[in-house]
């Protein structure tokens, strides 16, 4: 079975990165790095520290931002 990953930079992305992949693991592991990077970015970036409820609140909108689909 294959699985289609997208991944928008937000909800209005009109070119979401689309990649497909063989596995269901393959496609999981691509999610979790591609949350976790952007997330990390966030961090790096942000002129304050962030607290475990911001941390969580990122966490949320970047999952709500990725979908995963089989094909």
């Amino acid at each position: 079975m294959k699985y289609r990953v997208t991944i928008s930079a937000d909800s209005l992305d009109p070119n979401p990165e689309v990649t497909e992949f063989e596995d269901f693991y393959e496609a999981e592991d691509y999610i979790h790095d591609s949350v976790n990077r952007s997330i990390q970015w966030h961090i790096d970036h942000s002129p304050y520290i962030i607290s475990e409820k911001e941390y969580d609140e990122l966490l949320e909108q970047e999952i709500a931002l990725t979908r995963l689909e089989e094909i």
